[in-house]
């Protein structure tokens, strides 16, 4: 019985992850998920068996550099993010300011990345060193921005959560009170958009914290290619799964 309950729930799994890989992207998080569990692992097997740490070095080198291949033309997609930046009603605010860093960062990432490749396969001659540093530079201010334009949602989430929270309450009281003029008392039709605009918020505040806890990870790992602070491999293993499975997971076909 319990075979035929699950054989249903193997099938949509199954079919949400041929969606997924059908994407560039999608392949993109599972070849992230590869590589950085092979650098966890080689972290693991460094002081028991050198032959399963050459293996897991392989496995990384290969999943980073098909990783490479996937993102081409990422920089397309970050020169559009940047044109709608300058196309808004006052560019020069604040958050748009970090936005703008934000996508130019990620778009010089691309374009290193891209070169990286380039240089990889033989059709230009960079070094690879500089360009990988200056990558790195370039993704991390992405991250940074991200994570402060995201803190500065959050609190504006969190306000807007405890407002509604206080006026769902009161709406609740006001219901149950007989005393209470009916002319007072939000219509049940208010009210659902009250709820509904609660469970939005809840909804966007998730998705922040999701947002925070993968470019937190990936921030590590910057942090270390720009030897801010020199995390260890199997942390800079731990980070790399967790932003890749968070990634993965907000791409998961609904």
């Amino acid at each position: 019985m319990a075979g035929i309950l699950s054989k249903p729930n193997c099938n949509q799994f199954l079919e949400s992850l041929i969606k997924l890989l059908a994407q560039t992207s999608g392949k993109d998080k599972i070849a992230k998920i590869l590589q950085y569990g092979a650098k966890l692992l080689g972290y693991i097997f460094l002081k028991r068996s050198k032959h399963w740490v050459d293996v897991m070095k392989k496995l990384e080198t290969t999943s980073g550099s098909a990783r490479k291949v996937w993102r081409l033309g990422n920089t397309l997609a970050e020169q559009q993010k940047i044109l709608a930046l300058f196309k808004v009603k006052n560019p020069f605010a604040f958050l748009n300011i970090l936005a703008l860093i934000r996508q130019t960062g990620m778009y010089f990432y691309w374009v290193f990345d891209h070169l990286i490749l380039g240089t990889n396969i033989g059709l230009c001659k960079f070094d690879t060193a500089k360009l990988g540093w200056y990558s790195s530079v370039s993704w991390f201010f992405g991250l940074l921005c991200s994570i402060i334009i995201d803190l500065n949602t959050l609190a504006i989430m969190l306000k807007k959560e405890k407002s509604l929270r206080l006026t769902i309450t009161q709406n609740k009281i006001n219901a149950n009170n007989n005393n209470i003029d009916t002319h007072t008392i939000t219509s049940e039709v208010e009210n659902k958009a009250i709820i509904d605009q609660f469970n939005e918020v809840i909804k966007k505040k998730n998705e922040i914290y999701l947002n925070c806890a993968k470019n937190g990870s990936d921030l590590i790992i910057a942090s270390t290619l720009l030897k801010i602070y020199p995390f260890s491999q199997g942390t800079i293993g731990v980070s790399g799964i967790i932003s890749a499975l968070i990634g993965a997971y907000q791409m998961w076909p609904k």
